[in-house]
């Protein structure tokens, strides 16, 4: 007789004690209760670095850091934070907790992720009330807006050959400058 396995659910605090002791031997992220691993490769690390050189930062920091949002503690690609940010709370003795109006963009970079980066991730993101979520993949950036409690109400698709817009600094960037590469 074969019994089914339950799947653990973590709680955030479970997560932070793990991560803070060293438990995890390689990257993760925690997501609605679960523990991912974080995808890694050329191809997402190029296209990461083209898009922070691309994306303006006069008045903002581009970051790579952990970016709370709800309970879950997503790692981003990159996202963008107002200059003139401070953080409204801490997770643990290392991450900061943003105001929703202060993250102006929310950068997945997804190869293998795109369902989750699609799904999941937007649901979680637009609940929080990011203003704008994009999902790069290898032919088309996903820009999401009009952040709902149920993910996005808008998702426009952006192909090379067109300009995906940076609404935070009114100026727009060539989609094929950004997925051009390795």
């Amino acid at each position: 007789m074969t019994e089914a396995s339950i799947a653990y659910r973590w709680t955030r605090e479970e997560f932070l004690r793990a991560w803070e002791a060293g438990a995890f031997d390689h990257r993760v992220e925690f997501i609605e209760g679960e523990v991912w691993s974080v995808v890694i490769g050329d191809w997402r690390g190029f296209t990461t670095g083209r898009i922070l050189r691309a994306l303006p930062g006069d008045g903002f920091q581009v970051t790579t850091a952990t970016l709370p949002t709800g309970e879950s503690l997503p790692d981003p690609d990159c996202w963008v934070l107002r200059d003139d940010a401070e953080p409204v709370d801490t997770v643990g003795t290392k991450v900061s907790v943003w105001a929703p109006a202060d993250v102006v963009l929310v950068v997945e970079v997804s190869d293998e992720t795109v369902m989750q980066d699609l799904g999941i991730k937007a649901r979680m993101y637009g609940r929080a009330g990011y203003s704008v979520y994009w999902v790069v993949t290898k032919e088309v950036i996903f820009e999401h807006t009009e952040p709902t409690p149920n993910g996005y109400r808008t998702r426009r698709e952006y192909r090379a050959g067109e300009h995906i817009p940076v609404h935070y600094a009114d100026t727009a960037l060539p989609v094929s400058d950004v997925l051009s590469g390795r």
